[in-house]
């Protein structure tokens, strides 16, 4: 399961690289809102599997896990819209929102089984 993840990831990776590269020649904002999405939602899995890890540890061990791992996941997550949002000149809104939800899209499209629930 980590590693159909982790092909996952890699495809959304080199597809928003594609997509600035592409960019780049027609709008400099779209590409640099691109990858600053795509940088920084590599930080958020780096931040989530940490939080994680950590939760699980601490539920294992009858510990109380870390209280602001979600509040550190969404200031995380929210960070590159934040800062789009604060440069408009050089950073594309829209473009810095896209790499946040391509890799939710992308395992939409591979993995839906068209299974009904029950």
């Amino acid at each position: 399961m980590i590693g159909e993840h982790r092909r996952i990831y890699r495809l959304s990776l080199a597809l928003v690289l594609a997509a600035a590269a592409l960019f780049l020649f027609y709008d400099r904002t779209v590409s640099l809102g691109l990858l600053l999405g795509a940088a920084l939602y590599y930080v958020y899995l780096l931040v989530l599997t940490k939080t994680v890890t950590a939760q699980l540890s601490a539920a294992i061990g009858n510990k109380r896990p870390f209280p602001a791992g979600f509040a550190v996941r969404v200031i995380v997550l929210a960070s590159p819209l934040l800062i789009a949002a604060r440069f408009p000149q050089h950073f594309n809104l829209f473009a810095a929102f896209a790499p946040l939800f391509i890799n939710h899209l992308l395992t939409y499209i591979l993995y839906a089984r068209g299974e009904r629930a029950v």
